[in-house]
């Protein structure tokens, strides 16, 4: 009777770590991989574009998200002078917003690059209004910037990586006028900060992510980045999903409402910062970060 037992459960012990490998080989089957030469783009240049990230009926759903929130934000009265909607920590102001956490086609970019010991330290909503156009001569004149707060002034150049963000664009940001976001190439290498064209007033090389609706683009904290001039008639709306290392401190959080965290799967919430004890955050514990299993296991 013993041997039987023993058989029975060796056997189920099989099943459940067969069943376990396949689970992990169909979330890692699904996931976006980062080829050499992206990754050496992105290395060498401090952004990566992401064609087709989202499909039409997620665009058009967190398209309809942003309208709701940017009409209760107006009635509100809390929007920008200038009519602009700056969300932080947009993951809790709309449902929708919960599915790019880990989203296939790009937050394993993420990690792939970065490792597995990441979380999410924002989620930041933009709606830029449009405005009436700028003159020609102003129109390259847009304040560049790193990410960090702080942190690009205090840490010993050349700064290391430490953070990267993946950027969703919702509407049409096809042209220049339509406030795409502004990146200079090469800057995440750079020391100091960029040299600026006299001639234009803008930073010298610096690219317009001219990308449609359903595009995501990654750009590293390091990388000199600002936001374009709208003046093509619509909102121009862009979500940001941003993840660091788990020992940097969120940016718009510390602790997530257990209402979220309750319908996360465990991925999610190590991205949340979901931990069982405060050390593990400097000190990994296995339980805290799924991630580390399936990427070492990928």
């Amino acid at each position: 009777m013993t041997a039987t037992t023993d058989a029975t459960t060796d056997a189920t012990t099989d099943e459940t770590a067969d069943q376990t490998a396949d689970q992990t080989a169909d979330q890692t089957a699904a996931w976006a991989i980062l080829s050499d030469d992206d990754r050496s783009f992105f290395d060498a240049n401090g952004y990566l574009a992401v064609p087709g990230a989202l499909p039409g009926p997620v665009v058009a759903e967190l398209s309809s998200a942003i309208d709701e929130l940017h009409a209760r934000e107006e009635v509100a009265g809390r929007l920008e002078a200038s009519g602009k909607l700056n969300m932080r920590n947009c993951i809790l102001e709309h449902d929708a917003f919960l599915q790019l956490l880990d989203w296939p086609e790009t937050a394993p970019l993420a990690w792939q690059i970065l490792g597995w010991n990441i979380q999410m330290n924002t989620s930041h909503l933009i709606g830029l209004p449009s405005r009436e156009a700028p003159p020609e001569s102003e129109r390259l004149h847009i304040g560049l910037h790193r990410d960090g707060g702080t942190s690009y002034r205090e840490m010993a150049e050349p700064h290391p990586r430490i953070m990267l963000k993946i950027a969703y664009v919702i509407s049409d940001q096809s042209d220049p006028s339509s406030g795409a976001t502004v990146v200079a190439p090469g800057s995440n290498r750079l020391t100091g900060r960029p040299a600026v064209d006299p001639s234009t007033g803008g930073v010298v090389g610096a690219k317009f992510m001219t990308l449609k609706p359903g595009d995501a683009f990654l750009f590293e904290q390091r990388t000199w980045h600002g936001e374009g001039r709208n003046w093509s008639g619509h909102l121009r709306k862009t979500l940001f999903f941003g993840y660091g290392y788990r020992w940097v401190k969120p940016m718009d959080y510390i602790l997530m409402p257990q209402e979220l965290v309750d319908r996360c799967t465990p991925i999610q919430k190590q991205l949340l910062g979901v931990v069982t004890d405060p050390l593990s955050f400097y000190l990994p514990r296995d339980e805290d970060v799924p991630l580390k299993a399936l990427v070492e296991g990928s």
